[in-house]
């Protein structure tokens, strides 16, 4: 197997796992990689089934916004322009994970700001930013969404929107936003229990901003 097929066949694992977890909807969310360096990308395309996705399915692109590759009557996913910004800004990012995990983006709606509960919660919000709202698929979202992630930003919160995660790998990237769901659930459930959220001692700012 070439390192393409390989590649493809990790997107759709790594698309199937967050659709098992409920963190990918059956047309709502999407991911994309490359190979380090690489201005070319593949990522999932647009109105076909995530929870049975396969490699032949997914759709090549370059930073130009062309597509190079793509199965007869297959588009890439309308957020293709937010994944090209991304990788254009960020030379270290090699996957981009775009969830609509249904209780951070919750919390974030609600204007609950994830807080630093646990250990774990302290070192990955200090790595989170908060993109303001623009409309699914723009340029304007696109673009919102890459300054957001300069720096050594792990992940993105979009504003009604769901959930970006970025790493040098997919199982980074697909890391990421698990751990913002779990990360959620906990404080939530902590909200439930005691109308309150406690804290971790940490020093430094945690908010999105």
């Amino acid at each position: 197997m070439n390192g393409e097929e390989e590649l493809k066949r990790e997107i759709c694992m790594v698309v199937r796992q967050l659709f098992e977890r409920g963190l990918i909807f059956p047309h709502g969310g999407n991911v994309s990689a490359r190979f380090p360096g690489s201005q070319e990308f593949w990522i999932t395309p647009s109105k076909v089934y995530k929870g049975r996705i396969r490699p032949e399915e997914l759709v090549k692109m370059d930073f130009e916004g062309r597509v190079l590759q793509a199965a007869e009557g297959l588009k890439p996913s309308i957020e293709y322009p937010m994944h090209l910004s991304i990788y254009k800004r960020r030379g270290d990012v090699n996957a981009v994970v775009h969830t609509h995990s249904p209780i951070t983006t919750g919390l974030v709606i609600a204007g609950v700001d994830l807080q630093p509960i646990t250990v774990e919660a302290a070192l990955i919000l200090r790595k989170v930013r908060v993109v303001p709202y623009a409309p699914p698929g723009s340029w304007d979202l696109a673009r919102k969404a890459a300054e957001k992630a300069e720096g050594e930003v792990e992940a993105l919160l979009l504003q009604g929107h769901g959930v970006i995660g970025l790493g040098r790998s997919l199982l980074e990237a697909m890391a990421v936003v698990e751990t913002l769901e779990g990360i959620a659930l906990t404080q939530l459930t902590a909200l439930m229990a005691a109308r309150r959220i406690p804290t971790v001692p940490f020093e430094g700012e945690v908010k999105g901003g």
